[in-house]
């Protein structure tokens, strides 16, 4: 990877400050609570602090899957699960700042809630980390008409200008009806 811009002190503030908000929508949403480390083991790191396959040049954030087994017991059943969220800073601050009008935190927002998304089911359903190719899609469509649902509720113009161009993600299915 080349030499990457990753995100300063204020940007890492809101990358903070977006992950507490993303954790209560999602919480909320799924009925659960993130604090939860056993159900729910994850940690979310940004450019600065990823290394090796952490770094990707596809995606602006991805999970990597991480297996613990006990150091005395190495073919015991019992292994514990972690997954981390990697940001891509470079990535999101590319897209950001590419459309002239201030992006960052409402794409952190999605992106970090849309990343949320995927830890829960994945913890719920373990199988869902390593679908076949052609389930992924479908997958990451779900996950993107979530993320949808989630943010929805915002009236923040920004919000809706990444609610609309994320909306081809979510595949042949329909955009969730507006309610209330």
């Amino acid at each position: 990877m080349s030499s990457s811009a990753c995100f300063d002190k204020k940007q890492r503030f809101w990358v903070w400050e977006t992950l507490e908000m993303a954790e209560t929508l999602t919480e909320n949403h799924f009925q659960v609570d993130l604090e939860d480390s056993e159900k729910f083991p994850y940690d979310l790191q940004t450019l600065a602090y990823l290394k090796g396959m952490e770094k990707t040049h596809r995606a602006l954030a991805q999970i990597c899957k991480y297996e613990y087994r006990k150091k005395h017991f190495p073919l015991a059943n019992e292994g514990k699960e972690f997954y981390r969220i990697c940001l891509q800073d470079d990535k999101i601050l590319g897209l950001a700042q590419a459309d002239g009008f201030p992006l960052l935190k409402p794409l952190l927002l999605y992106v970090i809630t849309h990343e949320l998304i995927h830890v829960v089911r994945f913890s719920m359903d373990p199988q869902k980390f390593h679908l076949e190719p052609k389930d992924k899609g479908q997958e990451e469509a779900d996950v993107h008409r979530m993320t949808y649902e989630l943010l929805r509720v915002f009236k923040d113009p920004k919000v809706e200008v990444l609610l609309e161009r994320y909306r081809p993600w979510w595949g042949p299915g329909q955009p969730p009806e507006p309610t209330g």
